[in-house]
């Protein structure tokens, strides 16, 4: 399937964004790295952020010969004992995955000073063993916002979430104010349901990170108040939006983290396009600074934005997008790349961006 990439500004190389690397205890040309993943519950093959996560261990362990395991958490219960198989298997870098391992992670990182973590969605820790890894997801999701109020037939829009943090809410507030900014700019009344900059923490959600029924029961609530597009800000459980809306005969969506007319392609017709995530490419600059010069940038913050290319919208080129809408969403990103906007509200932006 042919697609198209939005080309936003003239994307740097994730890989030329270097880390501020301090001297660590591996030194370049000795035994190869080894790296322990430890998943969320949705786990490895959830065709989003863990798969995007390990595939940046893949391409390290097949560039530098990196030995890399995984281990699956079920619940929130399994996140400690996790990290310290990982530990206790003597792993040079631990990888926690998702902001709700965050407590479970920093315990570990201040247990164990000698062994190195990478937190994905975990960030600002600010310590010598641990590097953060955090996404501007506000920012493409921004543009998926604005795209959508110039599609929507019915003039609502829907998102919802699996639990409510910051991460997952930098998606909703992005799309949200990209669909205001729509609606400024065109003098239309587009609504979005599930999410109030100035309500965050009630925030649509389903309590869960892996109930795809629970992800197709709000997202038709939201289809019978209105919304024929919708943003799952869930993994790859929010393709029971896409799966209701197959069923309906209407309707689309947008993925999150990977472009899902890859991973999902049974959906294409419902997707216009994806906000990617580029974490694979963060975890990969980790290892591959380990491997080739020894070195771990620990104490500090590795952010994915527009400008960097960490984060882009990707649409899907087989639905008629109108060119003029396409046009309009190109010269937003260019904005937000440069600084003039950032795509977040003011509440959001006060709360989880200006410290």
């Amino acid at each position: 399937m042919s697609k198209k990439i939005l080309v936003i500004v003239s994307i740097l190389v994730l890989g030329s964004i270097a880390l501020a690397a301090c001297a660590s205890g591996q030194q370049a040309g000795e035994d190869p790295v080894s790296a322990c993943l430890v998943t969320d519950s949705a786990g490895i093959g959830d065709r989003s952020f863990n798969d995007a996560v390990w595939k940046g261990l893949e391409m390290a362990e097949e560039d530098f010969g990196s030995e890399i395991t995984y281990i699956e958490s079920k619940s929130a219960d399994d996140y400690a004992p996790n990290i310290q198989a990982c530990i206790d298997a003597e792993s040079e870098v631990v990888i926690c995955v998702g902001f709700m391992m965050g407590d479970a992670c920093a315990a570990a990182i201040d247990a164990n000073p000698d062994t190195k973590f990478v937190g994905v969605d975990i960030y600002g820790l600010g310590k010598d063993n641990f590097i953060g890894i955090d996404a501007y997801m506000e920012q493409s999701s921004f543009l998926a916002g604005y795209l959508a109020a110039g599609m929507t037939e019915t003039g609502v829009l829907g998102t919802w979430t699996g639990f409510v943090g910051p991460v997952v809410l930098s998606f909703m507030d992005g799309f949200y104010m990209g669909a205001m900014e729509y609606n400024t700019v065109h003098g239309t009344d587009v609504k979005v349901l599930g999410y109030d900059p100035a309500d965050m923490d009630n925030a649509a959600n389903i309590g869960s990170w892996d109930d795809v029924d629970k992800g197709r029961a709000i997202s038709e609530t939201q289809m019978d108040n209105g919304a024929d597009i919708i943003y799952g800000v869930c993994g790859n459980v929010s393709t029971a939006a896409a799966a209701a809306m197959q069923e309906r005969g209407y309707g689309y969506i947008f993925g999150m983290d990977q472009d899902w007319t890859v991973t999902n392609p049974q959906y294409s017709d419902q997707i216009l396009g994806s906000a990617l995530k580029n974490m694979h490419v963060a975890v990969y600059e980790v290892m591959k600074n380990l491997a080739e010069e020894g070195t771990f940038a620990g104490g500090t913050d590795y952010v994915l934005t527009l400008a960097n290319g960490g984060t882009s919208l990707e649409l899907n080129d087989d639905l008629a997008i109108p060119a003029d809408l396409v046009a309009e969403v190109e010269a937003l990103a260019e904005k937000i790349a440069s600084g003039e906007i950032t795509g977040a509200s003011d509440e959001f932006y006060t709360l989880y961006r200006s410290k």
